[in-house]
This record gives C-alpha cells, sequence and structure tokens, in this order.
C-alpha cells in the first residue's frame, strides 16, 4: 500500500507540474480522510515545497494551503462522515475552488468539478485497496 501511495504522490506531484489541476491536493485529501493520520501534515508541508520548487513560487506558498485545508477538513470528522462519497466530492470542489483562485488560474468551475470526479474515483480506489489488505491481515491472525 506504502508504494502504491509513494508511485500515486510521485506521478501526481509531475503531473501538477505541467497541468493546471491540483492533483498533489487530491491525492493529500485522500489519504488524510482515508488514514486519518498525523504524518499527513507533514507530507503535505514537504509536497508543497516541491511544487513551489517546480512551479517556481515562493516557498511555502503551497505548503501552508495544504496543512489549512487538511487541518479545515479533518476538523469536520467529528461534525461530519468524512469517509464517504459526497463529503470527498465537496470538501475537493471546495479546496480545488479556492487553490486554483488563490494561485491565479482560469476555468476554475471546470477545473473543480474535473479535481472532484477524480478524487472521488482516487477515494473509492484507495478505500477498495486498503479494505482488501486489511482483511488479508485479519485473515493471517
Amino acid at each position: 500500500m506504502w508504494f502504491i501511495l509513494a508511485l500515486i504522490l510521485f506521478f501526481a506531484t509531475i503531473l501538477e507540474a505541467i497541468t493546471t489541476l491540483p492533483l498533489v491536493l487530491i491525492v493529500l485529501l485522500c489519504v488524510a480522510v482515508i488514514f486519518e493520520k498525523t504524518w499527513i501534515f507533514a507530507l503535505a508541508f514537504f509536497m508543497g515545497l516541491l511544487l513551489d520548487l517546480f512551479q517556481l513560487r515562493n516557498l511555502g506558498q503551497t505548503s501552508l494551503f495544504f496543512i489549512v485545508f487538511l487541518i479545515v477538513v479533518l476538523l469536520y470528522e467529528g461534525k461530519f462522515e468524512i469517509k464517504t462519497n459526497p463529503f470527498v466530492f465537496l470538501s475537493t470542489f471546495v479546496g480545488t475552488f479556492f487553490y486554483l483562485i488563490f494561485f491565479g488560474y482560469n476555468y476554475v468551475f471546470g477545473q473543480a468539478l474535473v479535481s472532484s470526479i477524480i478524487a472521488v474515483l482516487l477515494f473509492k480506489a484507495l478505500s477498495v485497496k486498503r479494505k482488501v489488505q486489511s482483511e488479508k491481515l485479519q485473515l493471517k491472525a
């Protein structure tokens, strides 16, 4: 599972440097919702720095956005069931919308919609993979 996550993050970083879709934000959101661990904030920080280097921005802008966004999303864990497709869709839409506005991209609504669809598909795939992996661990025990 960790190898797959590392591979997804690597390709998302490369593709985000080429396209305007915030794929790293999508991956970070899906990983944060599925795992709910604190190491995700360190990962968001370093991925943001890497993206800032690739896109020639001031260092820390993307990291700050990623961390604030993940904190806001995880704050809703107590009020809402965050491990659902509608929550992933809406939170990705809102996060992508503000990300694209903050960094000055065009066609914000369409890109936010496409990003939300990609996020739901990735969330479903990672959820199934994690469920299968946990069932294998239970069978071994």
